[in-house]
């Protein structure tokens, strides 16, 4: 629990770190944050005043990626109103939906055979992330590794927002160096302000921010405040400038921004009890539910058999599988092709966990169970001996919550590997992409 409102002063770092990955071009952008799919495009006459291009379909982005927003809006009411209390409304989010979406992630990576035969070092060797944080806690580092576990986490959520606004700009055709420049820098005033002034206000999390940066909190929230307002007001004038000359308005990019930069603002600027903790659920909940419809999308690909070639004309798979079971020759052997073309024979373990949306929902629950209970156990014990916010952690409790950041740790680094269309054209044959 300790470790969770680290969480947020990674933000104030993030600042200071700059926006690295913006030096990639745009098509270079993992697609962990740019899910790329089939684009929904309307009747010419609209698209000549707005851009109405989708990642999925216009039902499935304005459920999903737009307006499950509504969720941390809706454990922010509950828990402000005192109806959820602190421990079950954590607990439960990290369990029965937060895990699993790091589940997600090892679904299509080490439980997806051809995955494994692909990218093989690089799944074995992020492993090594689990003794990451043991090491530096026997070092007496402690501290130190839960701020950078913080700063990586924070940038994780972030950058993935930012992902989703690139990603609606690319299906747009919003590519103008003017928007690129407006929007990104927009982004990330409207992103960091609400959050160094979350710590400005709160003692507990000023408490967490290293000494020597405590003393500039106050006036960079102050700069980041009038510099969101400024490019607010250039970002309007350039939609304006936009329509008065033609260009079509990317409306699913206003509708993520609306979703998203709001429900920070409020979320980060409303007082709440034990708002270090808190937060960490109210804000992330969102950004898993946008990352299970990707996933779930991109892993029909583990339901759907490849064509089997027979000579002058391939034939649909369907006519070779008997109620999922492979092809069989006229001696119940089976058949080279089946072998080769199967979903179960060619991913193995990732066809079960993907052929029904029950089987991935459970199977996330169960790596929950074993992922962020123990964690969670150790946070609530923890919070109520008084370490979970404002005394130390025993090195026990450090070395055990450190070990488990590990599974996170290799979330965040898989993520910024396994979702590159251009290097890997197995993920565009996946997500549809046209």
């Amino acid at each position: 629990m300790r470790t969770a409102r680290f969480t947020f002063y990674a933000g104030y770092v993030s600042a200071v770190l700059g926006w690295c990955y913006n030096s990639l071009p745009l098509a270079e952008f993992p697609l962990g944050y740019f899910p790329l799919a089939t684009a929904e495009v309307f009747p010419q006459a609209r698209a000549e005043v707005v851009s109405l291009r989708w990642i999925i379909s216009a039902r499935d982005d304005l459920v999903w990626f737009i307006g499950s927003v509504a969720s941390s809006y809706a454990l922010l009411i509950l828990y402000v109103a005192g109806v959820l209390p602190l421990i079950p409304m954590v607990a439960l989010w990290a369990i029965l939906i937060d895990a699993p979406h790091v589940f997600g992630t090892f679904s299509r990576t080490y439980f997806d055979r051809v995955e494994r035969r692909s990218r093989g070092r690089l799944l074995w060797s992020s492993l090594l992330f689990f003794v990451v944080g043991p090491i530096m806690v026997f070092a007496g580092l402690g501290l130190v590794f839960f701020f950078l576990a913080a700063l990586w986490a924070y940038y994780h959520l972030v950058k993935q927002h930012y992902g989703f606004m690139v990603l609606y700009k690319k299906k747009n055709n919003d590519l103008a160096p003017i928007d690129n420049a407006l929007d990104r820098l927009l982004l990330l005033f409207a992103f960091n302000y609400p959050f160094v002034a979350f710590i400005a206000r709160d003692p507990q999390a000023m408490t967490r921010v290293p000494a020597s940066l405590r003393f500039g909190v106050n006036g960079l929230a102050t700069v980041l405040l009038a510099g969101t307002i400024i490019l607010f007001v250039a970002w309007l004038v350039r939609q304006g400038q936009r329509l008065m000359t033609g260009d079509a308005l990317n409306v699913p990019k206003y509708l993520l921004l609306a979703a998203a930069i709001p429900m920070h603002w409020i979320v980060l600027l409303t007082p709440m009890p034990n708002k270090p903790i808190a937060i960490v659920a109210i804000l992330t909940i969102y950004h898993n539910l946008q990352y299970h419809r990707l996933i779930w999308f991109h892993n029909q690909k583990y339901t759907r058999s490849s064509t089997i070639s027979t000579g002058p004309a391939d034939v649909a798979p369907a006519a070779h599988w008997d109620r999922g079971r492979p092809a069989r020759n006229e001696r119940g052997a089976r058949t080279a092709s089946a072998e080769s073309n199967h979903p179960r024979e060619k991913y193995g373990a990732a066809e079960l966990i993907s052929r029904r949306l029950l089987y991935y929902i459970g199977f996330g629950i169960l790596f929950g169970i074993i992922y962020q209970g123990p964690r969670q156990l150790l946070g609530y014990v923890g919070l109520k001996n008084g370490a979970g916010m404002n005394s130390e952690q025993s090195f026990a409790m450090q070395l055990g919550i450190s070990f488990l950041w590990g599974y996170a740790f290799i979330h965040y680094y898989l993520d910024s590997k396994i979702w590159r269309v251009r290097r890997d054209p197995s993920v565009g044959k996946a997500l549809n992409m046209g």
